[in-house]
């Protein structure tokens, strides 16, 4: 990318123009955080041990690593899954590409990590944890919500939605079961496995078991891209909207074109585009609402969050609904995921703490901005950054494995 911002910036003596800083700068904070240095940086491994089963395979474990970032006394935080299957996961082979952002000023750590992706030589796993544990951090810098700063209106509580990953009846049912449980059985996910037989018998006892008011969203994960005909696939669609689905993500491996066909030949039931959504710097350019009535955007899919807003605020002028999705997060990046989508007043949330999971990360919480009401919506009471502030030390005695640059 020739003309990135970057070679830009390089060509200007280094200096970074105030036309190049993402609009959440006003000139006051910019200035400010120029000035701050970023200190230090750590890592801690967390292994999760729950299996998860999908229409493309199963993971056996899989990795998660908390960030934080300190500067002027202020500590950020965040969160990406790195990997499954790989319980020996290398943290220091893996942030080799990032230690270079110790010692950067924070407008100048946003920026390279913004850039390193839009210019396609980091991934989102890498970008996303990064750069909400950046945000984060400038935010409690500023003493103000970073939602606030990046000037997100919504404050409405959001929807919970609970994610049932099984094959079996009876698990789908011990899921759903715990759903109750955590008051989270309202809004209610559902793997598919491309499967009409399986699907169909899994999501009709989902429905007899949950009764008719809960909201249940099938995701197979383009497990149905073996149809190939639309027809056929709308009817299976429509069948499975019988059987009790209320929408559906990605049933197949579809283009725009054929989305828009998808959603009106399916009735009441609600197509959710996922993959098509990714990244936001790429699907904004190409957004056309007839692709369906809900809007995934995916935790650890998106790349950067400048780009997740703009597209929010598309989605809603076209007077569609917003889903955040989840990347089977179980710590810090919940509550930053719950606070982007009540700011951009999304229908519901998928992100959320998974204590029958792994809850290493959750015992060292002393304070957070989220919680979930009486009604299973997720509640914000805005704090400086994100709001989190975690027991550093109990966090080391929990975690697999740490680094620190």
């Amino acid at each position: 990318m020739k003309n990135s911002r970057r070679n830009f910036i390089k060509q200007s003596g280094g200096v970074l123009p105030l036309l190049f800083v993402p609009s959440f700068f006003s000139a006051s904070s910019f200035n400010t955080l120029k000035k701050v240095k970023i200190d230090e940086i750590n890592l801690f491994l967390i292994n999760v041990t729950k299996e998860r089963n999908f229409s493309f395979g199963v993971w056996k474990n899989r990795q998660h690593v908390m960030f934080n970032i300190k500067a002027r006394n202020h500590t950020g935080w965040g969160e990406t899954k790195v990997a499954s299957n790989q319980p020996d996961f290398d943290l220091k082979a893996w942030s080799e590409e990032f230690i270079k952002l110790k010692g950067m000023n924070l407008v100048e750590a946003i920026e390279e990590v913004r850039n390193q992706f839009l210019e396609g030589n980091w991934r989102p796993i890498v970008t996303e944890g990064l750069l909400m544990t950046l945000y984060d951090l400038m935010g409690k810098i500023e003493n103000k919500p970073t939602v606030k700063m990046w000037g997100l209106k919504g404050e409405a509580p959001v929807p919970a939605i609970f994610c049932i990953l099984e094959k079996e009846e009876d698990s789908v049912i011990k899921q759903a079961k715990i759903a109750v449980e955590q008051n989270m059985h309202r809004y209610v996910k559902i793997k598919m496995f491309g499967d009409f037989e399986v699907d169909k018998r899994n999501v009709s006892a989902l429905r007899k078991f949950l009764g008719p008011d809960s909201f249940i969203l099938g995701d197979p994960n383009r497990g149905y891209k073996n149809i190939t005909d639309l027809k056929e696939l709308s009817q299976i669609m429509i069948a499975l909207n019988q059987a009790g689905m209320d929408g559906v993500e990605d049933p197949s491996d579809l283009k725009k074109e054929e989305l828009i066909y998808l959603q009106a030949n399916v009735g009441k039931l609600s197509i959710v585009p996922d993959h098509i959504m990714r990244p936001a710097s790429k699907s904004i350019k190409s957004f056309d609402d007839r692709m369906g009535n809900y809007f995934n955007l995916h935790p650890n899919c998106m790349g950067t969050f400048t780009e997740i807003n703009d597209i929010a605020k598309l989605i809603k002028a076209s007077n569609k609904g917003i889903m955040i999705g989840d990347s089977s997060l179980i710590g810090a990046a919940c509550t930053f995921w719950q606070q982007l989508a009540i700011g951009n007043e999304a229908s519901w949330v998928e992100a959320m703490e998974k204590p029958q999971e792994q809850d290493a990360f959750l015992k060292c919480i002393e304070q957070k901005s989220t919680r979930m009401d009486e009604e299973g919506k997720v509640v914000a009471d805005f704090k400086p950054g994100f709001g989190l502030k975690v027991n550093e030390s109990k966090l080391l005695s929990l975690a697999d494995a740490h680094l620190k640059i």
